[in-house]
């Protein structure tokens, strides 16, 4: 059976279930289908249906400006502190200018 024909079956299934005045285990018995199967699908239609499901992650830009609590990185230098939940904190400093001593004919 076709997967399109799977998920029209098991939709119109978990809409039956949904009326039904039964617990899962028998309403998976008098349908004839593991129970597995039958929170599998309904993730999965659930999942289907939900826009949030299909979100794309997308990289924004950001611009960070020093404060009286976060001083300025040192001169050539950019830094973000990450404040996660917990306190845990991730600090990242990258050099932003041309390393001292590089000279252009120092270079092959």
């Amino acid at each position: 059976m076709p997967r399109a024909e799977t998920a029209t079956l098991w939709t119109q299934r978990l809409q039956r279930f949904e009326q039904a005045q039964m617990t899962v285990a028998q309403f998976c018995a008098a349908e004839g289908v593991s129970q597995p199967s039958f929170y599998n699908w309904k993730r999965k239609l659930r999942s289907a249906q939900d826009p949030k499901a299909h979100a794309v992650a997308k990289f924004v830009p950001v611009t960070f400006q020093a404060t009286p609590e976060r001083p300025a990185p040192a001169p050539n230098h950019a830094s973000a502190t990450i404040e996660l939940p917990g306190g845990i904190r991730i600090r990242v400093e990258v050099p932003t200018g041309s390393p001292p001593n590089s000279r252009k004919e120092d270079r092959p």
